[in-house]
Parts: C-alpha cells; structure tokens; sequence
C-alpha cells in the first residue's frame, strides 16, 4: 500500500501537481499532473543540502535552497533550484496550502471566509469590530495534523465571527465576515 502526499509545484507561469508516494518497504515513486506513477531512488548528498534523484536509470543532481526574498504571498514554498547545474525559480507548496492560497484570492474581492477543508479551529486572533489588514492572521484552522493559517482577504472591519476556539467545521463554512473598506 502507497503513503502518498500532493504538492503543487509553479514554475515559469505553469502549474503542476506531484504526488509523491512511499510504500512500506521504503520505495519511493512519482506522478506529475496525470502521469503514470513511477518508481525512482533518492538520496540526500551535500549534507542535506541536495537530493540525488534516478529517473528510469537517469541521474538528476538537484540542489534547492529557500529564495532569498518572501516569495509567494507569505514565502512558503519559494525555492531557488539547480537541476543538474541548470538554475530555475520553483514555488513547492503542499496540496492543503495552495488550496488556502487559492481561497483567498479567491474570495480577495469580498469579506466572507469561508473554510475551505474541514478542521478544528485552534486559535482566534479576530473579534468583531476589529480592523484588519489584508494579510492579517485572523484565525488558526487545524487539518490533518497540519496548522494552516487562515488570513483576511480584505482590508477592513471584522463584521461577524463564526466560530469559536475548539469548534469542528465543514469544507464551506463561514469562519468570519469583513466589512471591506473602500479600495480594501
């Protein structure tokens, strides 16, 4: 049986997804977009610094290393990569934070947050009448073991806050309302 993991991967205006999946015996495989999953050997050399792929008995010698400015949005997932001595700008994110990133630019043009997986809230830095900063934390929601961070889309005044600390939500509930501000 396959562990697998999605991320999305950006590179020169494209998107693609890789799923990356590990079997109980350790072999690891492969599947970009709708490709077929392929096994492939790797190993960190450089001490941890670079990861030693074999492809279908190719080697790949690839060297990421986090950019130098925030990158994306908040900076995670912005890399700076040699392949085979051959430099490209990367943005990696896993599956759950592109879904995030994608929510809020998404609703960017209203106020209303609204889940976009189910999860626990595990911390609220909001409360009605508050003004906020597009970009600014308003609430912690826990998936999966994972704590994503969930981020006004709109500068404003926090009208409605719909959940508590401790409370269980669905894929498409209201977590907040902002009033947005003009130009916001």
């Amino acid at each position: 049986m396959w562990m697998r993991k999605r991320y999305v991967l950006r590179h020169g205006g494209k998107q693609f997804v890789a799923e990356v999946a590990r079997d109980a015996d350790g072999r690891l495989a492969v599947r970009i977009d709708d490709g077929e999953l392929r096994e492939v050997d790797a190993c960190f050399v450089q001490n941890g610094r670079a990861l030693s792929l074999r492809v279908d008995g190719r080697m790949h010698l690839i060297d990421l290393s986090p950019r130098g400015g925030r990158g994306e949005r908040d900076g995670h997932g912005a890399l700076e990569a040699s392949v085979n001595g051959r430099y490209l700008e990367l943005t990696v994110m896993d599956e759950l934070h592109a879904l995030a990133l994608a929510a809020v630019a998404e609703v960017a043009v209203g106020g209303t947050v609204r889940a976009e997986i189910p999860g626990l809230v595990v911390a609220l830095q909001a409360e009605v009448g508050r003004r906020v900063a597009a970009g600014e934390p308003l609430l912690v929601l826990e998936a999966m073991k994972m704590q994503n961070e969930i981020a006004a889309p709109v500068a404003g005044t926090v009208a409605e806050v719909a959940v508590r600390v401790g409370q269980s939500v669905n894929a498409g509930d209201v977590l907040l309302v902002i009033e947005p501000e003009a130009g916001g």
